[in-house]
């Protein structure tokens, strides 16, 4: 290496006889750097120069991924204006994120959040600014919405679901695959639904379905296999099963994750605040884990400013910009 001389910190010598500039290296071993660094670094690494940005093209920040690694959270309020904290360090960062503004956060998972905005629904992953809008959904009532997806929404096996209970008795699935121009709805009717506020959805692969989540320890299932009538089906979670051979879900929830990671405290939220997260699917050594919406009421009463949180993977993702939903 070249000595520490702070005029030759952006030089790489192989010889006394050789020396390369750092902007220089090759594309091939900045994208092998590049693959091995975490968000921040990855961030930092692109920001060095041009060459540098674009090299990097199929990082992600997997490392993020590890069943180690805890979610990081966004807070955010009225404004563009948002709090980055990350657990893992113990660091916040303040950040920009137009996209956010009067947004309501429907699901996030690997990295990528599913946003409702005046009447527009779109993927947007906040580190690379990267948009993907998706088709109106006929329903644009967001109240009592939640929603899941199977994975990235640049798969092509991306499969969205949101769900609505329009009353007591009704309840809508909304269902949008990669290419779809249009959502598929499916309404079931239901003599008072025994199903309490939905707190969070999550889909599994191996059985082609949607789960949600209630407040009262229950979850509705929602199966995307070819039948002669679709149907939803609720049961009761128990956490010490009698029977041998009963269902096991697959995968792990976390309910009051926001309370019980002391985040709370860190934020040093005022007496007067009140705050609503978005939960996220994240991943275990076994099992995905789901971490649900939470409500929390200011420690007053009543609320003066309403902010809004979410739990997200910290990944980053880039798309060509012909990239669509269509596509």
């Amino acid at each position: 290496m070249a000595p520490s001389s702070p005029r030759n910190l952006n030089w790489l010598s192989s010889s006394e006889d050789q020396i390369t500039p750092w902007v220089d290296l090759p594309p091939e071993l900045v994208s092998l750097i590049a693959n091995s660094l975490g968000l921040i670094d990855l961030l930092s690494l692109r920001g060095v120069c041009k060459d540098w940005r674009l090299a990097p093209s199929t990082a992600t920040a997997e490392i993020e991924s590890e069943p180690s690694t805890k979610p990081w959270f966004i807070l955010y309020g009225e404004t563009e204006n948002c709090t980055l904290y990350d657990p893992n360090d113990k660091k916040s960062y303040s950040i920009n994120f137009p996209e956010l503004k009067d947004a309501t956060c429907l699901a996030s998972h690997q990295g990528w959040l599913l946003l409702l905005r005046e009447g527009t629904i779109f993927f947007f992953c906040p580190f690379s600014r990267a948009r993907i809008d998706l088709p109106l959904v006929p329903h644009q009532e967001i109240s009592n919405h939640i929603a899941a997806f199977s994975c990235p929404p640049t798969s092509s096996e991306c499969i969205v679901s949101i769900i609505n209970r329009c009353d007591e008795n009704t309840m809508e699935i909304y269902v949008l695959k990669k290419g779809d121009t249009t959502w598929a709805k499916h309404s079931f009717e239901r003599n008072k639904w025994n199903f309490g506020t939905i707190i969070g959805g999550i889909f599994d692969d191996k059985k082609e379905t949607f789960y949600y989540l209630d407040n009262s320890s229950k979850t509705l299932t929602f199966s995307l296999k070819e039948t002669k009538e679709r149907n939803c089906i609720i049961y009761r979670i128990v956490h010490d099963a009698p029977d041998p051979k009963t269902n096991c879900l697959p995968f792990y929830y976390q309910q009051s994750y926001f309370m019980d990671s002391g985040l709370q405290g860190w934020i040093e939220l005022k007496d007067d605040v009140s705050i609503s997260t978005c939960g996220a699917t994240t991943p275990g050594h076994k099992y995905n884990i789901l971490i649900s919406n939470e409500c929390i009421e200011s420690s007053k009463g009543t609320a003066n400013c309403q902010m809004k949180g979410i739990w997200i993977q910290p990944r980053f993702f880039q798309i060509p910009t012909t990239h669509s939903w269509l596509i």
